[in-house]
């Protein structure tokens, strides 16, 4: 177990937050308490990395309240691995129901589809559809917009 300790000051400089707003997070419930009380109170890697995810997930358009759910089911372990993955990607992971099975079709240019295996049968077709037009519309040659004038090869 991990028993790196952190002042506040520690978390500033790490996070480049000011105190207030690391103050603020705890009482919105973004952060744990520290342990203890007062000037010897102390926190955690667990908050260095929350105070981390923070601003990721915000930059994926997230409200704090939508932070703060996200986080009430998280322990420290999986916190440090959403970190890790939102710095790799920059992007959030897909979330599957517990017990779902999921079939994901990759699209060109790195898009995928996922949809759940338990779909109705009925609506199979309409996905294959979809995917066959997906792909002809990002196999197809991109247009030039006519407000926007095609680029040169020697940039000139």
């Amino acid at each position: 177990m991990d028993e790196t300790r952190y002042t506040i000051q520690d978390l500033c400089d790490r996070t480049g937050l000011p105190r207030r707003t690391i103050h603020f997070y705890t009482g919105q419930g973004l952060l744990p308490s520290p342990q203890g009380a007062g000037p010897g109170a102390f926190y955690t890697p667990e908050h260095l990395t929350r105070l981390r995810l923070i601003p990721l997930l915000r930059s994926q358009g997230l409200r704090l309240d939508e932070i703060r759910q996200k986080f009430q089911p998280l322990n420290a372990e999986q916190a440090a691995a959403l970190l890790t993955a939102l710095e790799e990607n920059q992007s959030l992971p897909p979330e599957p129901l517990r017990g779902e099975t999921y079939l994901h079709y990759e699209l060109p240019g790195g898009i995928q589809l996922v949809i759940p295996a338990s779909l109705n049968a009925a609506r199979r077709p309409q996905v294959l559809e979809m995917l066959s037009a997906a792909r002809q519309i990002f196999d197809s040659p991109q247009p030039t917009s006519a407000n926007t004038p095609p680029t040169s090869p020697t940039g000139a």
